[in-house]
């Protein structure tokens, strides 16, 4: 699907910041018609057009999709985040740096696929950044897992095999998501997770040494997180909790645990509810939930084998 933004505009009105937001891109069959307009109308603009791609899978990257985003004059070709030249970034969404997480959660973005399209991006000057997304915080995760992800952001960065190359690491936190075969699983606390992404950056500059200028490692907002690990239950005495803080004149961006835990106990709820394994009683969307049970208990049992059989850091 492909998402309008609501425009930057200069004063002149015309449009200088387009965003395509899709996972999936480089299926989109007439993208190369859209990269074609998006071009020409950047040649005619006044001021430079930023233009954003959403994630792309690299599996799916072929010479002929980055020849076609190459055509837009790579002065215009930006993402959200200020480089400090303009250069074409390629996101790839790994999801975990072990191998067998990956499999595990039913993701298929293996590293053999994505060293195939940095080998595509490394005979192309227009592409010179790598994003990873990453999640943390997954049942059955250890302190290896997560580290591990700074040895593959230098392993992407070598690969990639450019000097002017650079490689952004955005990390999420995982959380169950109604309608998928994680939905029932416990999650993390968010306020653990803060000392966990200090300790990948750690590791990653440890690792790379004299290049350490060429990665960064981003990560999300504390206050957004406590939000997400309570609404993606689906619990509906969570939004009369919600509603109870934004009547009080809560400012959501600065909001702590304690006054969220305080307006969930005014519903019977606590924050710790929440980061629970769902395995008893209903959830708010049992009538509609498609996820069949055996392969949730065949998760949950492979994840608890692997915390069973983990080597202590």
């Amino acid at each position: 699907m492909i998402e309008p933004s609501r425009p930057r505009t200069s004063h002149t009105g015309r449009i200088r910041t387009i965003i395509i937001s899709s996972p999936t891109f480089t299926q989109y069959r007439h993208r190369d018609a859209l990269l074609d307009r998006i071009a020409a109308y950047a040649d005619r603009a006044e001021e430079p057009v930023s233009v954003i791609i959403g994630s792309v899978r690299a599996d799916e990257v072929t010479p002929g999709y980055l020849d076609a985003v190459a055509r837009l004059d790579p002065g215009h070709l930006f993402t959200e985040l200020s480089l400090e030249a303009p250069r074409g970034v390629l996101t790839i969404a790994p999801e975990f740096a072990a191998p067998d997480l990956v499999q595990l959660f039913g993701k298929t973005m293996d590293e053999a696929k994505v060293g195939r399209a940095l080998d595509l991006c490394r005979t192309r000057s227009h592409f010179g950044t790598v994003m990873l997304y990453f999640m943390v915080g997954a049942p059955g995760e250890s302190e290896q897992d997560r580290l591990a992800i700074a040895d593959y952001a230098l392993r992407v960065f070598r690969r990639l095999g450019r000097p002017d190359g650079a490689v952004i690491v955005k990390i999420q936190q995982f959380m169950p998501k109604p309608g998928t075969v994680s939905q029932r699983l416990p999650m993390a606390d968010p306020d653990l997770v803060d000392d966990w992404i200090t300790a990948i950056r750690e590791r990653l500059t440890a690792l790379a040494g004299p290049d350490h200028d060429r990665f960064r490692v981003l990560w999300g907002e504390h206050s957004r997180l406590l939000l997400e690990a309570v609404c993606d239950r689906g619990d509906r005495r969570v939004g009369r909790a919600l509603e109870d803080l934004h009547d009080a004149g809560t400012d959501f961006t600065r909001l702590t645990k304690a006054q969220l835990d305080q307006a969930l106990a005014r519903h019977g709820v606590t924050f710790e509810h929440h980061l629970r394994a769902m395995d008893a009683g209903l959830l708010p969307w049992h009538t509609v939930d498609t996820v069949p049970a055996n392969q949730e208990r065949a998760l949950a049992a492979a994840l608890s084998a692997r915390t069973a059989t983990a080597v202590p850091a």
